[in-house]
Parts: C-alpha cells; structure tokens; sequence
C-alpha cells in the first residue's frame, strides 16, 4: 500500500510539473486530490488504520526497546571480552584523556587505532625508490 502511494504522488507531482496546460490541469487534479481524500470511504479506512496503528503501537514500543537493550548488552559484551583479549592496556591507551575507556581501545578492525603505521613508501628516498616510467 505504501509503494501505491508513494508511486500516485509521483505521478501526480510529475503530472502536475509537466502539464503544459498549466494552472487548469493543476486545479483538477487538485479537485480530484481532495474529492479523494474527503470520500467516505477512504476517510473510514484511515479511521480503522490511525486505530489498529493506535492499539499496537504500545506492543511495538515495547518490542523495540526489548531489541535495543539486546543490543546494547550485545554490544557491551563484545567490547568487552575484545578488551579482556588485548591484555593490560599501555600508558599510550589509557593517558589519551578522552574517557573512553576499553570501548576506544579497539578500532573498527581490531586494532589499536592510536598504533598508525607509515605510508609503505614514506622512508624511501631517491636512491631506493623505483623509477617511475
């Protein structure tokens, strides 16, 4: 249903931005706009939608929070035994002052992210670097 509507607006925006009849083909579609959405039918239809939408939302919300604190603990969890992996943590680590603790210990690929290794060719100079032709 949502696809539906989103597919009639885009036509209609499109009819309405291409019509070369101008500001008359504008008018009726506007006419037809809101014969449509003051029918009775449809307006008993987003009565029974807001309704249903009204009654589960409770549900949802609770559904939603359920995943966000297995989440949260998920990711805790992960943290956490990654923290306990890597050892005692260095003075470098710890003396960064951000407060992150063991969560800003770890980059996103494992690694120690305040450890930046070299560009591969930055120590070479003109004797030991490739030629370039």
């Amino acid at each position: 249903m949502k696809n539906r509507i989103v597919f009639v607006t885009g036509v209609a925006v499109g009819y309405v931005l291409g019509a070369r009849a101008g500001r008359g083909s504008y008018e009726k579609l506007k006419t037809h706009a809101n014969d449509l959405w003051n029918n009775p039918k449809v307006q008993e239809t987003v009565s029974e939608t807001t309704g249903a939408l009204k009654t589960r939302l409770p549900d949802v919300q609770e559904k939603a929070a359920e995943a966000v604190k297995k989440a949260q603990e998920t990711v805790t969890g992960l943290v956490s035994s990654k923290g306990n992996q890597a050892g005692t943590s260095t003075s470098a680590d710890s003396g960064s002052g951000t407060g992150t603790g063991a969560a800003g210990a770890t980059g996103p690929s494992g690694g120690n992210p305040r450890d930046v290794s070299p560009t591969p060719f930055q120590e070479q100079d003109e004797d030991t670097r490739p030629p370039l032709s």
